[in-house]
């Protein structure tokens, strides 16, 4: 809204320069074409004119200025959020990575096989176990019992649980 509104008071300044331009070039047309005599009791009107122009010139430059100015603030202030969405990014991005790193060298504590940690991933995942065995190309029965056996390796009783295991300690202390 705020935006409109400058859009339309740069509008009404541009208009206003325009029409007085436009007088001062019409006084100039007159001033060819009539005689002195009338040119002497239109001189307080063309001076009047004349110096119109010139203030709404000199204060079209200032608002050019203050516009630049604004910009360059508005610049700043993007690069400023930008850096900050990158540093956040960065952040997010070590925090996902030391996570997985984590959670790898806990399967390999836990003596997972290959084909347990797959699985274990894509339960952390949320997939369900027909959903695994869809994506894996096994029996539900197959993913059933590798699933069973990364419960009992990993000291849990489901996947509730398994899942738990690992977002615990990413979650804030209760007060």
């Amino acid at each position: 809204m705020k935006f409109l509104l400058q859009q339309e008071k740069r509008f009404y300044f541009f208009a206003f320069f325009v029409l007085f331009m436009t007088f001062w070039i019409l006084e100039d047309i007159l001033s060819l074409y009539l005689n002195a005599h009338w040119l002497h009791y239109s001189q307080t009107y063309f001076t009047f004119m004349e110096a119109l122009i010139a203030i709404f010139s000199v204060l079209g430059i200032y608002f050019l200025f203050k516009e630049l100015k604004d910009n360059k603030h508005n610049i700043d202030s993007a690069k400023e959020v930008i850096e900050s969405l990158k540093s956040k990014n960065q952040k997010l991005s070590d925090l996902s990575l030391s996570f997985w790193n984590s959670v790898e060298s806990q399967f390999k504590a836990w003596s997972l096989t290959k084909a347990e940690k797959d699985i274990a991933i894509l339960l952390l995942r949320g997939l369900s176990n027909q959903q695994i065995a869809a994506i894996r190309g096994k029996s539900l029965k197959t993913v059933e019992n590798q699933a069973f056996a990364i419960y009992q390796k990993s000291g849990t009783t489901g996947k509730l649980e398994f899942i738990a295991f690992f977002i615990s300690p990413l979650l804030p202390e209760e007060d």
